[in-house]
């Protein structure tokens, strides 16, 4: 049977991860609205399989609900993966789920919350207790929505953990200063590669057999890291000392300054809320969901010592002090290997975070 797909953000980190693996599929057409349409033609133009026929970019926004609503009956859009935050978090989902409802052609939703547990009274109760987080706590929301609001089609809820990429923000510190830059507390913290999340998607797109329907699925690993944890497995894969910042007062803060004056102060404040969360309690996977994802996934999540290793290596940073040879600098060059010089003193007493 032919699928008609519509992905919500195919630009980000799962979308760049799961248009790829759908394209090829001859029965799945998708849809991928964008505010731009020629840098999403950009980055898929190269993949095998690209043509109108299996995949149909639109610019505008999914936060219009007319345009939206336009794009679903257009295409008759039967499968709707739904990615979306940000400040109008609530507006837009809401707004998509009416469009849905509306257009008539939707079978089936496949939303993106959080890795927590926001559908029994007791999992509920305590995300009111522990967190302010808007972003957070939108979900709580929308998953009421639609898990209670008789819609007329079925819907899978995925709940990923803190995503692998996630550490790539902070990479320019940890090359620059050695520091992980971000407050990650020393309590558990479950990690996700977005590429997992978009291998849960492409299956329960293709499921035939309805096993994922009404179904709610964490997808990350059994293990949890503390932040001292992370910074350790950075260390091993630069060969440098990685430190953690501060998850304390002054980390948080530093947070939402920085993130305020980039973006918006209520963004920084929401997002230092968030850590402090996962300060109070961590954020780990329940291991009694743990075999419901691999039965999903077909395999074990991937796992993020591994990624951190592979990442390190694919962006072919080495650091080699100035002591070494000019001669072992050229042969790296040559290599096609990215040589960061950096002084002995940098290495031993890595400065305060660089905004």
């Amino acid at each position: 049977m032919s699928r008609n797909v519509l992905i919500t953000a195919a630009s980000g980190h799962i979308g760049e991860e799961l248009v790829p693996i759908l394209l090829p599929l001859n029965h799945v057409r998708l849809i991928l609205p964008t505010s731009n349409a020629s840098r999403l033609q950009t980055k898929f133009s190269s993949k095998p399989h690209f043509s109108d026929e299996e995949c149909v970019i639109e610019e505008g926004s999914v936060a219009n609900p007319g345009w939206f609503q336009g794009l679903l009956t257009k295409y008759h859009v039967d499968t709707v993966f739904c990615c979306l935050t940000g400040e109008d978090e609530l507006f837009t989902t809401m707004n998509s789920i009416d469009c849905m409802i509306k257009s008539g052609t939707v079978k089936h939703l496949i939303y993106l919350s959080a890795g927590a547990d926001f559908h029994t009274p007791e999992g509920v109760a305590q995300l009111y207790r522990d967190s302010t987080s808007a972003h957070v706590m939108v979900k709580v929301v929308i998953e009421q929505k639609i898990r209670f609001g008789h819609l007329p089609f079925s819907w899978t809820i995925l709940r990923p953990m803190l995503f692998f990429v996630n550490d790539i923000r902070t990479k320019q510190a940890m090359l620059t200063d050695g520091l992980y830059a971000e407050p990650l507390p020393d309590k558990p913290l479950s990690r996700v590669a977005p590429g997992d999340i978009a291998l849960a998607v492409k299956n329960i797109v293709l499921d035939t057999t309805g096993k994922w329907k009404g179904q709610h699925i964490y997808i990350g690993s059994a293990k949890g890291y503390t932040g001292p944890e992370i910074a350790k497995i950075w260390s091993s894969a630069l060969g440098k000392e990685i430190r953690m910042l501060d998850s304390g007062e002054s980390g948080l803060q530093h947070v939402e300054d920085h993130l305020s004056r980039i973006g918006r102060p209520n963004w920084g404040r929401d997002i230092r809320l968030m850590y402090e969360t996962f300060a109070l309690r961590g954020f780990e996977m329940p291991e009694s969901e743990y075999p419901k994802q691999v039965e999903l996934l077909g395999k074990e999540p991937d796992d993020y010592e591994n990624w951190v290793k592979r990442d390190s290596r694919r962006l072919g940073i080495v650091y080699v002090l100035p002591r070494l040879s000019l001669l072992w600098h050229a042969c790296l060059r040559m290599a096609g290997v990215r040589v960061k010089l950096l002084e002995l003193s940098k290495l031993e007493n890595p400065s305060s975070y660089r905004n």
